[in-house]
């Protein structure tokens, strides 16, 4: 009788798992980085040559050493960053709470234990964007999280800034966010808030959670952690609403590509005087905003048409933007937060602001603070100040519970500015800049 042989098993390096040759072949022809190291890299099986030639040719480049950013973590999906290596980095922030805040021991092994002592693992908020790769990337953090024993709170799809106000809402211990902003849509990526809702950059911790995610993380307890689902929409909405009052009659035109943007503007202005057309936009990764951008074009082109007072163009983290004037004119980011700055003065007349380091001198009275967003968010807190500033980025925070960038709370406080005259967007700029060579 006939046996049949067993069919070929493969294993990629650094897994532990064996996988089958189509899977194999799938990820010689996705490039997958392992395969540069897998002794199995010239079984090519029936790949086309012209892609067997490329493999070659990319067999000796180098893999990144670190994914890591200013801000996070971002890295191809699947070929840099999969369930198992988000797995890990979570894993990584796991263990930095942990050490920080260790298990306390009973006294003797028949110590009776103090019901009342039982400490409970920290609390962490996860919550993931609208890319099709985040909820993969998600499933791989909270069970990372729960297997280190931490409680988590999953708030689900939501913007950066409702994440945020999340972290605060609730007073949770840390945060993780998955996204790929800011890259191309094939990226993903990770990024990690303190209590208080405060960003993890790097040069701080954010390098110790790439170190942890490199070694062995034991265990703290044996119980895993519990998962709740919170619906943070809700108050974050309602916090956003006491910001649009008293205003005039405005047009607005607004592009984004993220739809949970859109559909929140448009039930933040059923219930205002002002008109908001909503564009949307391409998810790509962007430079600085210009003229031939095929999305600022798309965007002054409706300004124009609907004879809007200002447009905005909300980049896929909803808190970076760029503001045109009724023209459909790029308006400098150093003249938004000069403007920003001007009108949060007026109405906390005293307190503090701060601007990052390259224009801070520029400005009167001003804390510094370096680029990234932990640097800010600290030093507003530190300094209770009402108003930070960037220069370059497009990004513009302001006081709330916790130092908040926003692009709607953005969005909120330009119209406030507008509507106290009957200034055009492009006169109130004029006078700002007559005003500072004065």
């Amino acid at each position: 009788m006939p046996t049949t042989e067993p069919t070929t098993k493969y294993q990629c390096p650094g897994e532990r798992g064996l996988i089958s040759q189509s899977v194999h072949l799938a990820r010689l022809s996705a490039f997958y980085p392992a395969c540069r190291e897998c002794v199995h890299r010239h079984d090519t099986g029936q790949i086309p040559p012209r892609t067997v030639v490329h493999l070659k040719e990319t067999e000796n480049r180098v893999q990144r050493a670190s994914l890591l950013t200013d801000e996070g973590v971002r890295g191809i999906y699947l070929n840099e960053l999969n369930r198992e290596r988000a797995a890990a980095y979570a894993a990584g922030l796991a263990g930095l709470l942990w050490r920080s805040s260790p298990l306390k021991a009973r006294e003797g092994l028949h110590a009776p234990m103090d019901i009342s002592s039982v400490r409970l693992g920290p609390m962490v908020v996860v919550g993931f964007d609208e890319r099709p790769s985040s909820p993969d990337i998600a499933v791989g953090v909270v069970r990372a999280l729960r297997t280190m024993s931490c409680r988590v709170i999953d708030v689900g799809q939501v913007t950066r800034p409702c994440f945020s106000f999340a972290v605060n809402h609730m007073q949770a211990t840390a945060g993780v966010f998955v996204t790929g902003a800011g890259c191309s849509p094939v990226w993903t990526g990770l990024e990690f808030e303190a209590a208080g809702a405060v960003p993890i950059s790097t040069g701080t911790k954010l390098n110790e959670i790439e170190q942890l995610a490199d070694g062995p993380n034991p265990r703290p307890s044996r119980q895993a952690g519990q998962l709740r689902a919170f619906h943070a929409a809700l108050p974050y909405e309602a916090a956003l609403g006491k910001h649009f009052h008293a205003l005039r009659p405005l047009k607005v035109v607004c592009g984004c590509c993220s739809d949970l943007v859109g559909d929140l503007l448009t039930r933040t202005f059923e219930k205002l005087p002002c008109e908001l057309f909503f564009t949307k936009t391409s998810l790509r990764q962007r430079g600085p905003l210009a003229a031939g951008d095929a999305d600022y074009e798309l965007l002054a082109d409706e300004v124009r048409l609907h004879r809007a007072h200002l447009g905005l163009l909300i980049e896929d983290d909803a808190r970076t933007c760029h503001v045109l004037d009724e023209r459909g004119e790029i308006i400098a980011p150093l003249d938004i937060t000069r403007l920003l700055l001007r009108y949060m003065q007026t109405q906390h007349p005293g307190e503090p602001v701060v601007e990052e380091e390259s224009v801070a001198a520029q400005v009167p009275g001003a804390i510094a603070c370096n680029a990234t967003s932990e640097s800010m968010s600290r030093t507003m807190t530190d300094n209770s100040a009402v108003y930070g500033g960037s220069a370059t980025s497009g990004r513009y925070w302001f006081r709330e519970s916790s130092p908040t960038c926003d692009a709607v709370l953005t969005l909120a406080r330009l119209l406030q500015l507008l509507s106290r005259s009957d200034a055009e967007f492009s006169r109130v700029v004029e006078s700002l800049e007559r005003n500072a060579a004065v």
